[in-house]
């Protein structure tokens, strides 16, 4: 069974979005799992950099379109864009203060007891300053990457509201089933069913 287009672009959405909310959320405690989310994170990136470069039904482009009567779709994929970037940072900062060999399982494995004692030992030693000013800036995007997301859905809820709806599963049509009830309550409460329409999901 083939998957329709624009579902497939939802359940992507969705799973970047818990990987990236997971690896935030995780950030202070469970070390090994916030790696890991940041590796999911960075196949979530190059897939959609390959859905965009060889145009993958569903997926739409990244680079703004600058013309006359596009301007909610140009603010809207630059939102996208810089929503990428601010992960791409995050995510690239992250990388570069783990041990990845290890965490990979690429160097040889070593007893326990030699583990837990560099680890000790790493954790007593003095942290090098580049490292810190490399934590701060993974800290900082991982802060703008998650100000952004907000930006993103406020804009697209205020221009373009039944996309957003439908980029959840079920909200779409508990919405427009919100706005049936209403329209057949509205008039025993003497109110007219003109105002109750549109309301849920107006055309933007």
């Amino acid at each position: 069974m083939v998957m329709n287009p624009f579902n497939r672009v939802r359940w992507f959405h969705g799973l970047f979005v818990l990987a990236f909310l997971l690896a935030y959320f995780t950030g202070d405690e469970g070390e090994r799992l916030h790696v890991w989310l940041g590796y999911s994170l960075v196949a979530f990136l190059v897939i959609r950099l390959f859905t965009t470069l060889v145009k993958v039904k569903g997926f739409p482009p990244l680079s703004p379109t600058f013309r006359p009567g596009m301007a909610v779709s140009a603010v809207s994929r630059s939102l996208v864009v810089a929503l990428l970037l601010a992960i791409s940072v995050t995510v690239a900062t992250g990388l570069t203060m783990v041990d990845n060999a290890r965490v990979l399982g690429i160097t040889a494995a070593a007893p326990a007891n030699v583990v837990a004692a560099a680890d000790e030992e790493w954790a007593e030693s003095t942290i090098p300053p580049w490292l810190e000013q490399v934590e701060d800036i993974h800290e900082l995007a991982a802060n703008t990457t998650l100000t952004l997301a907000g930006l993103h859905v406020g804009f697209l809820l205020a221009f373009r509201r039944r996309f957003a709806l439908n980029m959840i599963p079920g909200l779409a049509n508990l919405a427009q089933c919100c706005s049936g009830l209403a329209a057949k309550i509205a008039p025993m409460a003497g109110i007219s069913s003109s105002a109750t329409k549109g309301t849920i999901l107006p055309e933007r």
